[in-house]
């Protein structure tokens, strides 16, 4: 069957088209990629400052990457972690927040973002965020012992047994049978 010739026009530059986007995302990705493992390559030799910009300038190219803003936000923490200036804790906070937004989904960069607000002491909110991070995964068992030990700190020794043991439930290990020989309080 031959097409008319406007309406094979047409379908052609519909497949160039579809074609053209389907290519200009591959390149996305594959330059997200790049930027990510370029920035955690310079991050594990400490050199933050060219690790952040290679994120931010990647960030500037495709803003709605979750990946990247992760990326971003566990450079942030880095830097602030070994640093310690406050303003690298506010843009890793913020870094991981925005991945969250554009990846509801995922429970990495609630995750992500807990262990940042634990690490700096900000525990209401880390459980919070832990809380946000079961919502999309329920079963890590790695995620229930940290939050279980975000309980700890915040003075809920019962809460954080009964995470624990849900932990251990999953999968047995040594957080969780140390815990129960801390915590237990009763039979």
């Amino acid at each position: 069957m031959t097409l008319p010739r406007p309406l094979a026009l047409v379908t052609a530059g519909l497949m160039l088209t579809g074609t053209a986007a389907l290519c200009s995302v591959a390149v996305q990705g594959y330059l997200a990629s790049r930027a990510r493992d370029q920035a955690e390559a310079l991050r594990q030799n400490g050199e933050y400052d060219q690790a952040w910009s290679i994120l931010e300038a990647a960030l500037r190219r495709t803003p709605a990457s979750a990946e990247l803003w992760a990326e971003l936000g566990q450079t942030y923490r880095a830097a602030w972690f070994f640093r310690l200036k406050p303003e690298l804790l506010t843009s890793a906070l913020t870094a991981y927040e925005r991945a969250s937004a554009l990846n509801p989904l995922s429970a990495t960069a609630p995750a992500e973002l807990a262990r940042t607000l634990a690490l700096s002491g900000a525990y209401r909110q880390a459980n919070q965020a832990y809380l946000r991070a079961l919502v999309n995964d329920p079963r890590n068992p790695g995620l229930l012992v940290d939050r279980a030990q975000t309980l700890e700190k915040l003075g809920q020794p019962s809460a954080a047994l009964k995470v624990y043991r849900a932990a251990a439930h999953i999968k047995p290990n040594e957080y969780s049978q140390a815990a129960e020989e801390r915590l237990r309080s009763g039979p």
